[in-house]
């Protein structure tokens, strides 16, 4: 967790494909949080862009990563699925209740994503796989999301293009915030135990709000406001560094061997 060791074992050489199930939780009225099958669609075609960095989106100012997400079409007993499932239970709703425990799908064969109120934030997930106390493959093992900052169009601006997904999948594959543990070493070896772990991304003090171009920080180096790890606007963030995506692929391999096809 501590460290990034980029290699060419981890580069985007094949393509790896991740079914996705989407557990949308509404109130007990189905009416807050009951996100649309169509909006659920949108959302898997924005991680796709955002992973292969596909010409001609938003996402294209990154490295693809030859990441691809899919919702699921056969569920853990065999069966055809729309990988949608629903509920109206305002516990739920209000992400309480365990409610994991009973509706996640095997974790080390699916990303479960919740849609819910995500207790008041844009998203989370509740570990990164490498932490030693990690509950990777348990039925915690989720990304949850507020629902009002899920799919494209979403409801609110400026978080209304699905980036807060693609941001939290970056956790779930092993990637800090760039500003996490402060500005570190900019210089390898350094770089790759101090700060984001990560060589190839600016070195970043704190968060940033909007999408403030040209701000520099850490001795005068441009803060990276157009990465996904960022917290900056949706329409600010374009992309993955390389070792990003390295280190994303490492994951996959070292902690959750199951989840790629």
């Amino acid at each position: 967790m501590d460290s990034t060791v980029p290699g060419p074992q981890w580069l985007p050489t094949t393509v790896l494909r991740i079914p996705v199930v989407v557990h949308v939780v509404a109130d007990t009225a189905c009416v807050n949080g009951n996100v649309s099958d169509a909006l659920v669609h949108s959302q898997i075609a924005v991680l796709n862009e955002d992973f292969r960095a596909l010409a001609g989106t938003p996402g294209s100012g990154g490295v693809d990563s030859k990441i691809e997400f899919f919702l699921a079409t056969v569920d853990p007993s065999g069966n055809p699925t729309t990988g949608i499932q629903r509920y109206c239970n305002t516990t739920w709703y209000q992400d309480s209740g365990s409610y994991w425990l009973s509706s996640a799908w095997d974790p080390t064969r699916y990303v479960n994503i919740y849609t819910h109120s995500a207790g008041g934030s844009r998203g989370y997930v509740p570990f990164l796989p490498a932490d030693p106390s990690a509950a990777v493959g348990q039925p915690q093992d989720r990304m949850v999301i507020n629902w009002l900052a899920f799919g494209r169009v979403g409801p609110v601006v400026p978080y209304h293009t699905g980036r807060t997904v693609t941001h939290e999948m970056g956790h779930y594959l092993g990637l800090f915030h760039t500003y996490y543990a402060g500005c570190g070493t900019a210089s390898a070896p350094a770089c790759y135990t101090t700060g984001d772990r990560i060589c190839d991304t600016p070195p970043n003090a704190t968060s940033h709000k909007g999408c403030p171009a040209g701000l520099t920080g850490c001795g005068g180096v441009p803060v990276p406001v157009q990465n996904y790890m960022e917290l900056t606007d949706d329409t600010c963030m374009t992309g993955f560094s390389a070792e990003q995506v390295q280190r994303m692929r490492c994951t996959l391999a070292t902690y959750r061997p199951d989840l790629a096809q």
